[in-house]
């Protein structure tokens, strides 16, 4: 008899009946769902990593290299604090975008080497500049932040920043939901000086209303390895596939390296 038909009917022939008619859905139920990929990017810009409006390079990487282990791929654009409350609770599969500090490895897992995040099978590195008005006089020199009278600015959601600025005994505010609104509220007087990751401040610094206006600090804040996280119980579950995709994406990527040494992890 069809599945169709024994669905309709609601049981088996024989002795079989409902219960064996249950565990046969789990079991398809399940496969299904291990074979859907959902990987969460920010809903903003990161460039070259992620774009949430068309796939960047490396979320077509991410695709390939997914899809190869018969997986079905969905990219998802959300807040970044979405997108890791996300992951956390198991309603994506993954976070493209993410470098791994402690907060996230507590809940993510990403590709390691003897133990440590390895950057060579990373989506890339980046790095956070530091960025002022041309008229300031605020100053980092690569250790310690000078002259700041009014506070510094970054991005909202960006809880690795808000503890390592903390850490520094630096004042600060987040509100700004875009590079684009960030760097406008530092043209304004809101702030003294603020950061971003390098592409995004490159793509500030050629728009027309930012143009010669704004100038980056030759030391960066911070530098690091951007990777593809997955959810804790994916990796559990499917630790296999999972490596086979981060290997993937070192294959294709050859020129990944580790980054400074001793330079924090950015995000």
């Amino acid at each position: 008899m069809p599945l169709a038909e024994l669905l309709q009917a609601g049981r088996l022939p024989g002795r079989l009946g409902l219960p064996w008619l249950a565990g046969l859905l789990l079991c398809l139920g399940g496969s299904a769902l291990a074979a859907d990929f959902s990987v969460c990017v920010s809903d903003e810009e990161f460039p070259p990593f992620t774009h949430p409006r068309h796939e960047s390079e490396r979320q077509q990487l991410i695709r390939r290299a997914a899809e190869r282990q018969g997986l079905r791929v969905a990219f998802v654009a959300q807040p970044w604090r979405r997108c890791l409350a996300g992951v956390q609770h198991d309603l994506y599969s993954a976070v493209a975008g993410a470098a791994a500090t402690a907060e996230y490895r507590q809940f993510m897992v990403f590709p390691l080497q003897a133990g440590e995040p390895d950057p060579r099978r990373a989506l890339g590195t980046t790095r956070i500049l530091v960025f002022r008005t041309r008229d300031s006089q605020a100053d980092w020199n690569g250790r310690r932040f000078r002259g700041l009278d009014k506070p510094l600015l970054y991005l909202s959601g960006r809880t690795t920043l808000k503890v390592l600025l903390e850490g520094m005994a630096v004042p600060t505010v987040d509100t700004a939901r875009n590079s684009r609104q960030l760097a406008l509220m530092l043209q304004k007087g809101r702030g003294s000086l603020a950061v971003d990751h390098e592409h995004q401040v490159e793509r500030l610094l050629a728009m027309p209303e930012f143009r010669g206006r704004l100038e980056v600090l030759p030391a960066p804040l911070a530098e690091g390895a951007i990777y593809l996280a997955v959810g804790r119980q994916v990796y559990e579950s499917h630790s296999q596939t999972v490596e086979a995709i981060w290997n993937d994406i070192a294959a294709a990527l050859p020129m990944n390296g580790p980054p400074s040494p001793g330079a924090h992890r950015p995000r």
